[in-house]
């Protein structure tokens, strides 16, 4: 009982969001188009079943590599370090799923070209997101899910 808890607590918050950031680049792969909200949730679906799994391994990998690092550093700016890690690396695998999902392309370099286009835009909303998440909800969550 207490793990449905916690997974009802961290759910909707990946959901939301995978969904604000697919958002972002859904528009910046295809415009306001008829397809656009198809397209969208189709990629929020696709982002957020192979994100969350990713996440979560790649929080504690890179919250790990961070403490062996930077031991004596404080609390704070470690969290700052792993937000920023992660928006990265997260936004770069968002963006190639939602790129994958919403155009068709005949070429790597005209896939990589929008990958490109879908990361740059998306990736200042992700790193306020990443680090306010890290900040903020990190050490909340943190506790929930110890408790």
């Amino acid at each position: 009982m207490n793990l449905v808890k916690k997974v009802l607590v961290a759910a909707p918050m990946v959901i939301a969001l995978v969904g604000i950031l697919t958002f972002v680049m859904t528009y910046q792969n295809i415009g306001f188009t008829n397809r656009f909200v198809e397209q969208w949730l189709t990629s929020t679906l696709l982002s957020a079943t192979t994100i969350a799994p990713i996440g979560f391994v790649m929080v504690m990998v890179i919250s790990k590599v961070a403490e062996s690092l930077m031991p004596n550093t404080a609390k704070i700016i470690k969290n700052t370090v792993i937000g920023i890690s992660m928006a990265i690396i997260m936004e770069g695998i968002m963006a190639a799923v939602t790129t994958i999902n919403n155009v068709p392309y005949r070429s790597m370099s005209e896939f990589i070209n929008t990958w490109f286009h879908a990361f740059t835009i998306a990736l200042p909303v992700g790193l306020l997101i990443s680090v306010f998440m890290t900040l903020t909800v990190k050490p909340r969550l943190e506790r929930f899910m110890a408790s």
